[in-house]
């Protein structure tokens, strides 16, 4: 596990661009980045929204990096053996083909763990927009991990014939179709590996390579409007799905990070009588309270009892017990009546 993160760590800051970089175009880019956010649970989706316009903006450019990966130049990958972990498989083919090749996986799962920290660090909304240029880099890296062409050696079809297929297919066809590119509501799921994530998705999306090479050999030739209708009629419905996913997969790695790093809620304002920093006056301030009557008066505390942004459901405040529990109890009901 360590040499596995210590190869992530590597990657995460490598610069490579053996393939074109060009991805899902920005306003494609931007688009899925911008829907994204209303999969995020508040209060994390609200700091989010209030920055939609620069992050999703963000998400449009260019990182450094390979965005891609040569997957199908790897017998393994064929044959279903392939070793997602970086180092096994350096250790087969050596690292300067598999960098070669594209480090796309690797990257993203590096930053999923770079942002974690960065969030765990945080101790104001300073800092908070302070890390929104990494939250853009990784949602452009996972977007672009959701385009198949991003997949395959032959990205551009100059190995079949089909040569200019990836800006027809990742750019003009969906600009000429963006209006029918919405999002349906979901919730914000935890990866429990980032890596596993990636590569369960190339295994999926994968096979989408040959329909959209097959499509463009049926149209090519054809007049523009009529070779656009057609390839949206071939493609567009799995297209639309991987656009689905790719918001998806971007509000999953935002909300991993978050929840790595603690679920913290320091980009909300602060609040009197909070004395554990969670932006929320409860109970648990009580007990910081007790084990260091140091952090402030309690009688701050009564006045602003039930003040904040109330934490997450999936944040868990440990049970006090014996008399902690009796004092916390009782104060509490002096807090409500004092209001």
């Amino acid at each position: 596990m360590v040499q596995c993160r210590r190869g992530i760590a590597a990657i995460a800051i490598l610069v490579v661009s053996s393939q074109p970089a060009a991805a899902w175009w920005g306003q494609v880019h931007s688009h899925i980045t911008a829907g994204a956010i209303s999969h995020l649970p508040q209060p994390l989706r609200g700091f989010f929204e209030e920055h939609s316009d620069y992050l999703s903006s963000q998400a449009g450019l260019e990182p450094p990096g390979s965005h891609y990966i040569d997957i199908d130049n790897y017998p393994s990958f064929l044959a279903g053996t392939f070793p997602r972990n970086y180092d096994d498989l350096v250790a087969l083919h050596g690292e300067q083909y598999v960098r070669s090749q594209g480090t796309a996986p690797w990257t993203f799962a590096g930053q999923v763990e770079s942002l974690a920290d960065s969030m765990a660090a945080a101790v104001d909304i300073d800092d908070w927009e302070e890390l929104l240029n990494a939250a853009a880099a990784q949602a452009h890296y996972i977007e672009d991990l959701h385009n198949p062409l991003h997949l395959t050696r032959n990205y551009d079809g100059q190995y079949t014939g089909n040569f200019g297929i990836h800006a027809r297919y990742e750019g003009e066809m969906i600009l000429r179709h963006f209006d029918q590119v919405t999002y349906s509501p979901a919730n914000a799921e935890y990866l429990t590996s980032p890596l596993d994530f990636v590569f369960d998705g190339i295994d999926e999306h994968y096979p989408y390579v040959a329909d959209i090479l097959a499509a463009d050999d049926r149209y090519k030739g054809r007049p523009t409007t009529e070779y656009y209708a057609g390839m949206w009629a071939d493609t567009g419905e799995f297209t639309l799905e991987l656009l689905q996913k790719a918001s998806e997969a971007v509000a999953a790695s935002w909300y991993t990070a978050w929840v790595d790093a603690g679920s913290p809620m320091t980009f909300l304002p602060a609040v009197e009588g909070d004395f554990n920093g969670d932006r929320y006056v409860d109970g648990a301030d009580f007990l910081a309270w007790q084990r260091d009557p140091n952090v402030g008066e309690l009688t701050v505390w009564k006045a602003n009892f039930g003040n904040g942004s109330s934490p997450p459901a999936a944040t868990n405040v440990p049970e006090p017990s014996g008399l902690a529990l009796v004092a916390v109890s009782g104060l509490l009901m002096l807090a409500r009546r004092t209001r």
